[in-house]
């Protein structure tokens, strides 16, 4: 690719167009990885009070939002440890909540990887929205992947996929509404 992409998201996707009712969500593809890192930091402009960004090869997902608000992109072309799968023990010991382990969810080969993938960027995304990611156990947050609706209490989850990223990967968007 030559030449940056910026917004990939369809414009008549409501989430591409500024709004109070929802975040502003913006995809930005770039080879060059310092100049997307650039590119993303610049586009979080005094238009919200509060930003998440979040990055994954050639990728960036921002968002912006009046209260917080985390994003998570995972790009699904590179190679994942086997490990990473809601039928691996140690997966769902050390990433999921107890709660999250009692679910029946039916997954199998890449689809019980692309669905771990998921339910930690959701995680990831939910964490960065509570403002101290690094302080959170995914074994203790339970991930908005999984939540009814993709709402619980004052939040909200927005789920992006390939048919939105244009790319064989995922984002999560986590915001707070109360604000």
């Amino acid at each position: 690719m030559s030449d940056a992409i910026a917004t990939v998201l369809d414009v008549s996707d409501e989430f591409a167009q500024p709004s109070d009712a929802h975040p502003f969500i913006a995809h930005l593809v770039d080879e060059d990885h310092d100049r997307l890192r650039w590119r993303a930091r610049r586009a979080c402009d005094e238009r919200w009070p509060h930003w998440s960004r979040s990055y994954s090869g050639d990728h960036a997902v921002i968002a912006g939002w009046r209260g917080r608000v985390g994003v998570d992109v995972e790009t699904l072309d590179r190679p994942l440890e086997p490990t990473w799968s809601l039928l691996d023990e140690g997966f769902r010991s050390s990433m999921m909540t107890a709660e999250e382990r009692e679910l029946d969810l039916a997954f199998d080969g890449p689809s019980a990887r692309q669905a771990a993938v998921s339910l930690w960027s959701s995680k990831e995304a939910l964490a960065k929205a509570l403002g101290t990611p690094l302080e959170w156990d995914p074994a203790r947050l339970g991930g908005p992947a999984l939540w009814p609706s993709h709402e619980v209490g004052r939040w909200r989850a927005r789920f992006l996929d390939e048919s939105l990223l244009g790319v064989a990967g995922l984002a999560w968007v986590v915001y707070d509404i109360a604000h």
